[in-house]
């Protein structure tokens, strides 16, 4: 997205944080004009937080009208595409979260946020208004993003809690052929737990992180362009068959697999 008038970069990560943190990175535009067509961004299965030190961009979800982000926007995990534009000269700092990140710097279960747009101080309270005003007088992007990253390492140390990592990279490596209950047989751990986990430390529930999985392989499978057909993509991604993998398209991007590839201004965030 770099270009006259859009400045994009990303930031280097303290090691501290990245166990927790997939990317933060920064955005600046000199407003409409520059930034173009609103950017669409599909479910990627994490938290991200915005730091805006501009005017805040407008974002919509899916079947909703445009509204001015918070200062410090957390959007959560979704089950629909969002899309956001300019509303002004603008800059933010934003932080991708890894799925089982986010949980580790909050005090309250994710399900509470659960596909919506929140202000940090529903999270964070009088601390992230400090920082709103900090970003806001500050000039230098990397005072910028220790800011933030100093920010994010306090509340670290606030929240120690039980690794859940493994647990959620388990259910991400699976297709939706294999059975909840046959994944917890084999973690040795059981649906309820395996439910609570979820809803506490992602704020969605297994069959729903296995779907949007699956729809984010097929995704990279389709833009990799190395199955001559959509249904090959779609079977090797897991689907039963081209009309499902379709459907799904449609439900969290708002288009078909070939028009999402063919899009300019379409995002998603692969896992590894």
């Amino acid at each position: 997205m770099d270009g006259s008038g859009v400045r994009y970069a990303e930031l280097p990560i303290d090691v501290a944080l990245t166990p927790y943190v997939r990317l933060i990175w920064s955005l600046e535009t000199d407003g409409a004009a520059a930034f173009g067509a609103p950017e669409r961004i599909v479910p990627d299965g994490v938290f991200e937080v915005i730091f805006h030190y501009g005017t805040p961009f407008e974002m919509r979800f899916d079947g909703e009208p445009f509204k001015r982000q918070p200062k410090i926007a957390v959007v959560s995990q979704t089950q629909r595409f969002v899309e956001i534009r300019p509303f002004g000269p603008s800059g933010f700092i934003s932080v991708r979260f890894q799925p089982w990140g986010m949980y580790h710097f909050v005090g309250v279960p994710l399900n509470e946020f659960a596909d919506r747009l929140t202000p940090a101080e529903a999270m964070w309270g009088q601390e992230a208004r400090i920082l709103t005003e900090q970003l806001r007088t500050t000039e230098s992007m990397s005072r910028r993003s220790k800011l933030v990253q100093d920010f994010l390492l306090a509340k670290l140390r606030c929240h120690a809690k039980e690794p859940v990592e493994t647990l959620v990279r388990a259910v991400w490596s699976r297709q939706e052929r294999s059975r909840i209950g046959t994944l917890c047989r084999e973690l040795g751990v059981s649906e309820r737990r395996l439910e609570r986990t979820f809803a506490t430390a992602l704020g969605v529930t297994p069959k729903q992180f296995v779907r949007l999985a699956r729809f984010l392989r097929a995704c990279r499978l389709i833009r990799q362009g190395h199955q001559s057909t959509l249904a090959e993509a779609a079977h090797e991604a897991g689907y039963y068959d081209q009309a499902h993998c379709i459907a799904e398209f449609r439900a969290f991007a708002g288009m078909t697999p070939r028009a999402l590839v063919a899009a300019e201004k379409v995002a998603f965030l692969e896992i590894d």
